[in-house]
């Protein structure tokens, strides 16, 4: 059998796929003017997981579960420059590396700008004019340790959306990995399983920080240790829960510190 005959078949489907595609396109734009009737964001990301994890539920191969994930990303991608699109902000002095990471969870059927996160657009009160902002945790940690009321004060309208992780696409550590983006109109969390809260404690030793967040059946992603004075010290935090519990996390750290230690909530969001 020649070859010539498996490609007439391959363009079969593809004219079976393509004719597919484009009806769901013209069901994603009906869904975007239901949408925008009612008020919802574009982006709605906890039901975007919720789909592909039983879309890989009911995957027998040989396609892979993370090419299935890129292929159904760019669809996604795609539905929703039918109903409008996204403008994703990517920090000027990190670009690149967080233009790939808003490409691999994202798509590429989006606007990507650059945007400046110095003092002084923070001064004059303009938030970036974008849906979505993905930033880089170290870049994130290093604004917080600048200004503890940075995410107040930058992005008073934005909501911490979820995590970016690269590793399924990076062969090395030589971009910062991972990340967080921040949405302008958050998914809503009534409906969730559970919710991954985030967190940003100061103030104790690393022993007895580390106890306490075991205690509170959570986890350390990141830490810089200052032994010398404890209070420079910091640890990014995550904890998983059925109900959102950013208050009695901050009560509990404030008690356990003695009102020594220092909080920021960076957000919760479903999972």
């Amino acid at each position: 059998m020649g070859i010539d005959i498996f490609r007439t078949q391959l363009e079969k489907i593809d004219n079976r796929i393509l004719k597919f595609l484009n009806l769901r396109m013209k069901l994603a734009q009906e869904i975007g003017e239901k949408k925008k009737s009612c008020g919802y964001p574009i982006l709605d990301t906890y039901r975007e997981d919720r789909y592909l994890k039983n879309l890989k539920a009911l995957n027998r191969g040989p396609l892979r579960d993370n090419n299935l994930e890129g292929i159904y990303r760019e669809i996604f991608s795609s539905s929703r420059s039918q109903q409008g699109g996204l403008k994703i902000g990517c920090p000027e002095s990190h670009f690149l590396s967080c233009l790939l990471a808003s490409l691999f969870r994202f798509g590429s059927s989006s606007i990507f700008v650059p945007i400046s996160m110095h003092s002084t657009q923070t001064r004059d009160g303009k938030e970036p004019e974008v849906d979505i902002i993905v930033i880089s945790i170290h870049l994130l940690l290093k604004k917080l340790q600048e200004d503890r009321s940075f995410l107040v004060s930058f992005l008073p309208s934005f909501s911490l959306g979820g995590e970016i992780d690269l590793s399924p696409i990076l062969s090395s550590q030589s971009v910062d990995n991972p990340y967080f983006f921040f949405q302008k109109h958050a998914t809503p969390k009534e409906n969730a399983d559970s919710l991954k809260t985030v967190f940003l404690l100061g103030g104790m030793f690393p022993h007895e920080t580390f106890l306490w967040v075991e205690n509170q059946k959570g986890k350390v992603l990141y830490c810089s240790v200052d032994a010398n004075n404890p209070k420079n010290s910091f640890y990014l935090c995550e904890k998983t829960a059925k109900e959102p519990d950013k208050e009695s996390i901050e009560y509990l750290w404030k008690k356990f510190t003695d009102n020594n230690g220092w909080i920021i909530l960076i957000g919760s969001y479903p999972v």
